[in-house]
């Protein structure tokens, strides 16, 4: 394990496009195929992107419970998912690393988006693992089909989620991947009752939300969470914390493992 992980509180959240300066779409970094199906899109602009990947228009999201809001990502702003200072800004191979995912692993990306993580986890688990990249926009996952055809993956499985169900296989799964999308999750009790109940009995849980407590961060509110929120929630939902990874200055990011004591 690396020695900036300590076993602190850190704590983050997603926006649509926090950045507005961001203006161009292609992952820089990742696989060599990655690489290779984004060089073409380097210089097209966010809305020739969008156009290029097939994204239509947004899915209206469904109504939320009492208590939680909701925002879900224009599919028309998927190109931010792959600006170019993401790779340096957000680590994230930094932060499968963590994981310790092997060949043959089946790993689950939920809130997928258009795959950013999904094709990172695909070449890590290898021709006989499995991404199950789940989302509950349809148009999000078309996008993601896409880049993975284009990227010569054929280990993920694009799953349509409901708002309080991911639609995972029960004891399936060994890696789970939150990324900036916790704080989307209308039904989040429902939802994480689903993903305790799809994880092997050894599975890590990586969550990683934009800090509410950064009074400098430019993400819009709705797309934050304050750590002890996550915290106090996934310990209610049946997860212990196992690590707190202090790589990340503007988001918090966690490592959970079922906490077998309440199962």
């Amino acid at each position: 394990m690396p020695n900036n992980c300590q076993d602190g509180t850190k704590q983050g959240r997603r926006p649509s496009n926090p950045h507005p300066g961001a203006r161009q779409a292609r992952a820089r970094g990742g696989t060599k195929n990655v690489e290779r199906c984004l060089k073409h899109l380097r210089h097209l602009s966010p809305l020739l992107l969008a156009l290029c990947l097939g994204w239509p228009q947004p899915v209206l999201p469904a109504p939320t419970q009492v208590g939680r809001q909701a925002e879900l990502v224009d599919p028309h702003e998927a190109w931010w998912f792959y600006r170019p200072e993401r790779v340096e800004s957000e680590k994230p191979e930094e932060l499968l690393d963590i994981l310790g995912i092997r060949k043959g692993d089946v790993v689950a990306d939920i809130g997928a988006g258009p795959g950013f993580f999904s094709l990172r986890a695909a070449r890590r688990v290898g021709p006989t693992g499995r991404v199950l990249a789940v989302d509950i926009q349809r148009d999000m996952l078309d996008g993601l089909e896409r880049m993975a055809r284009q990227s010569g993956f054929d280990n993920i499985v694009p799953i349509l989620g409901d708002v309080d169900d991911p639609k995972l296989p029960e004891n399936s799964v060994d890696v789970v991947l939150i990324i900036s999308a916790y704080h989307e999750f209308s039904h989040p009790e429902s939802m994480m009752r689903h993903i305790l109940g799809a994880m092997k009995r050894d599975a890590r849980m990586l969550m990683v939300e934009y800090k509410a407590e950064d009074p400098d961060s430019r993400v819009a509110p709705a797309h934050k969470m304050n750590g002890l929120d996550i915290l106090r929630e996934m310990s209610a939902f049946g997860f212990k914390r196992e690590i707190v990874v202090d790589i990340i200055p503007t988001q918090h990011v966690y490592v959970f493992g079922k906490d077998i004591r309440s199962n």
